[in-house]
């Protein structure tokens, strides 16, 4: 029986249910707010083998891919897909698709012949319709190989519902804004830093690529040469990013973890108060000395002398028994997580507790995000980079009340900054 599908009297013959499906781009390196797709691969979970539905590929015939779109959406049930924030630039249908990599690591791994091909033409626009259907092919069955069993089996569980229907949404949604360029700053500082810009720069825009896939669930952020999360404060280059509206504005919060930490060991921060100066009273120091204090023992655990001071007491008695329920549980979880001892390598008390404080961040700014973007819906006001305890706005004088309306909901104190560009944000 046929493999490659370019006609849509050949889908109406298949039977699918569940099955796993690979949207191929014209390039893997291009971001997926820019590229077209090539071709998509679906395997039935419980077939016997795979099929390429032609959109765009040299070899084949052409389906256009509303009627792709069309038929996928009508006659499968669920979609497992390697990544769903990326398979949602291509699909956007979010309630029909669940991420593998959020059951288990899945990887494509490339035939001689891409990589000769990648290797060759990697800055073409549409590399893979001209590497051999067959090869595509080849690639996709044995990544669906890897991961059958896990696909066949699955139970969904909480931490999954969460990353799956809630934590790939967001970042998708905000990955989609991008971020307008000042062309002239950007190539001043960025021009031997990227080769290839087209793939991630379309019409004076840049796009961003959040990776959700990392041990402690904090997602970061680098793609085609700049680490978005890691942006320089000092040399300018942060004058690269300019607003499409009226000016930015950044809303940073204030002690963060420490208030994050505050919830979990049941320690009262005062909202109105800043955190470091409350907790330089209590330690009897300067401002200033409690914020460094504070840092030292968080990361790098609480020294004998501090063991019985306020906050750091409280966070020393979870510390040790979070450590309690991973050795003698097997595993801690979070919202969004579950942290097996099965699975984590050289792991220590200190250790577990940061993994555990950037879980819990991540899954709070999640469901913080979720409510900036429904109240942005319809607004000129657009949320173009989140880095850990700060949000950046594009915002516009029209939508006024806006930013205020964002803080009401967030029940930690920020400071909000503002200004013409990235670089040197003033305080408003």
């Amino acid at each position: 029986m046929f493999y490659i599908i370019e006609r849509l009297t050949q889908l109406s013959e298949l039977e699918l249910d569940d099955c796993f499906v690979e949207f191929i781009p014209f390039n893997y390196n291009t971001h997926p707010e820019i590229s077209e797709i090539s071709l998509v691969y679906v395997r039935p979970l419980f077939g016997t083998k795979g099929y390429i539905i032609s959109i765009e590929h040299n070899e084949a015939l052409s389906i256009d891919r509303k009627d792709v779109e069309w038929w996928l959406l009508n006659n499968t049930k669920r979609l497992f897909v390697a990544d769903k924030k990326q398979t949602m630039y291509y699909f956007p249908h979010p309630q029909k698709l669940f991420d593998i990599n959020f059951i288990t690591p899945v990887k494509k791994e490339q035939t001689n012949c891409t990589t000769f091909y990648y290797r060759k033409l990697a800055s073409h626009y549409n590399v893979n319709a001209l590497i051999p259907i067959s090869k595509h092919y080849e690639e996709c069955e044995k990544m669906f190989e890897t991961v059958q069993d896990k696909l066949r089996t699955f139970v969904p569980n909480p931490q999954y519902d969460f990353n799956n229907d809630r934590t790939s949404n967001v970042f998708y949604q905000l990955e989609k804004n991008g971020i307008k360029l000042s062309k002239d700053k950007f190539v001043e500082y960025y021009a031997e830093r990227i080769p290839i810009p087209e793939y991630n720069i379309l019409r004076g825009f840049i796009y961003t690529h959040y990776n959700l896939y990392t041990t402690t669930s904090r997602p970061s952020n680098a793609f085609n040469g700049i680490n978005f999360a890691a942006l320089n404060k000092e040399n300018g280059e942060r004058d690269s990013f300019i607003p499409q509206n009226d000016k930015f504005i950044e809303i940073d919060f204030q002690g963060y973890h420490p208030r994050i930490i505050g919830e979990l060991v049941k320690f009262p921060f005062p909202k109105d108060r800043n955190t470091y100066e409350y907790l330089g009273e209590l330690l009897g120091v300067s401002q200033q000395d409690a914020k460094e204090l504070t840092f030292k023992q968080l990361y790098g655990g609480i020294w004998p002398e501090y063991r019985n001071k306020p906050f750091f007491r409280e966070v020393l008695n979870y510390v040790e028994d979070l450590w309690d329920t991973f050795q003698y549980g097997g595993y801690v979880s979070t919202e969004n997580r579950i942290f097996y001892k099965s699975q984590m390598e050289d792991m220590n008390p200190q250790k577990l507790f940061n993994y555990v404080i950037q879980s819990y961040e991540t899954s709070f700014n999640v469901k913080i995000l979720e409510e900036i973007l429904n109240k942005l819906r319809r607004k000129k006001t657009k949320i173009v980079l989140y880095t850990y305890d700060a949000f950046l706005f594009d915002y516009s004088k029209e939508d006024k009340d806006i930013i205020n309306e964002v803080i009401t909901n967030i029940p930690y104190p920020v400071s909000i900054k503002h200004g013409t560009s990235y670089h040197g944000l003033e305080k408003l």
